[in-house]
């Protein structure tokens, strides 16, 4: 439901998978919307379509950041890199630097809101073995790789600024988010399940028996937009994922029969064993400039349960349209066969 009189809320990483479905639940809900990124990519044309401003920026610069804030109510802040193979440099460029110099824009443009999109793997993914992790915690480890020590100074930015600045910041740390026109992430495992149809058995990395929990993008965009709205929120963080509990072979097992209608059983790769080949391919995709078929940092990932508790995001009020994954995980796989994207 759109909301009359909103003012101008800028939208970074528009272009992304969930930059792009925030440009469009923003517009729903009456804002007027300024979207950034490095290009519009195959998104231009939607932008156009939804009366959307777009602008290209780099947020690694700080250099015309405050034109790009003038006339901005507020900043939802989407943009990131998650892809484990890209380059440290790179990481840190744009889920640090990048942070403070859309903050600090933020802050002298005396935006209203501002809205950051750290991730649950600040927490390490094995803080609390078996049991949903709270946002309050105590880090048992530290965050497994780069990517995710970078969302964490990310967020201490941002926490900086609240608290030394003024800024009425919101954090959030959103699970594995899914949905459609998504390009990677979630989206490979269907792509692979799909093209493995014909095969005897999923090859399992692991045994599949970690907990996994999700979050339909739909609902974190909604999360982002209710945060702007509420002022109670301002200066906290709150995990978002949904209530779902189930295996990865569960997972697994249920995307197949989406996909193919059919039962497979798994042909289960030890992840100490396949952990040498990953650094192997890793060391040599970087030497190479190439991206590895797989990297530690994703072993460490399917080594752990990944359980997330939103019972705080629930108490400021906030309800799920997709509350377990089983109704948005179907919509999605239909739309991925329907569409051609496998």
């Amino acid at each position: 439901m759109s909301t009359p009189n909103r003012k101008r809320v800028l939208i970074t990483g528009a272009a992304g998978f969930t930059g792009h479905h925030m440009v469009a639940q923003a517009v729903k809900a009456g804002f007027k919307v300024r979207a950034t990124d490095v290009s519009s990519r195959h998104y231009g044309a939607m932008f156009d379509a939804l009366d959307v401003e777009f602008r290209v920026s780099d947020l690694t610069a700080r250099d015309g950041l405050d034109t790009l804030l003038e006339g901005v109510d507020g900043v939802i802040h989407v943009a990131g890199i998650h892809d484990y193979s890209t380059p440290d440099k790179v990481i840190f460029a744009v889920n640090v630097q990048a942070v403070e110099n859309i903050c600090d824009a933020a802050h002298k443009a005396g935006a209203h809101r501002f809205i950051h999109t750290s991730s649950v793997g600040v927490y390490g993914y094995s803080s609390n073995p078996g049991n949903p992790v709270k946002e309050d915690d105590k880090k048992l480890t530290p965050p497994l790789n780069n990517y995710n020590i970078s969302k964490w100074d990310g967020e201490k930015i941002v926490r900086k600024y609240i608290q030394e600045k003024g800024l009425n910041a919101t954090i959030f740390r959103p699970a594995a988010i899914y949905g459609i026109r998504s390009e990677y992430g979630l989206y490979n495992a269907f792509k692979q399940i799909y093209q493995d149809r014909n095969k005897k058995k999923m090859l399992m990395v692991g045994k599949g028996d970690k907990i996994e929990a999700f979050l339909h993008v739909e609902d974190y965009c909604r999360a982002a937009i209710y945060a702007y709205d509420n002022d109670h929120m301002i200066g906290e963080t709150y995990n978002i994922s949904d209530d779902t509990r189930i295996t990865t072979a569960e997972f697994f097992k249920l995307i197949n029969r989406e996909l193919t209608g059919t039962e497979k059983g798994f042909m289960n790769v030890p992840i100490r064993l396949i952990t040498p080949v990953a650094i192997g391919l890793q060391f040599i995709a970087r030497l190479m400039g190439t991206k590895s078929l797989i990297e530690k940092a994703t072993l460490d990932y399917l080594n752990c349960d990944r359980i997330w508790d939103s019972s705080k995001l629930k108490a400021a009020g906030f309800t799920f349209n997709y509350p377990t994954f089983e109704k948005g995980m179907k919509e999605t796989l239909t739309w991925y066969k329907e569409n051609g994207w496998f």
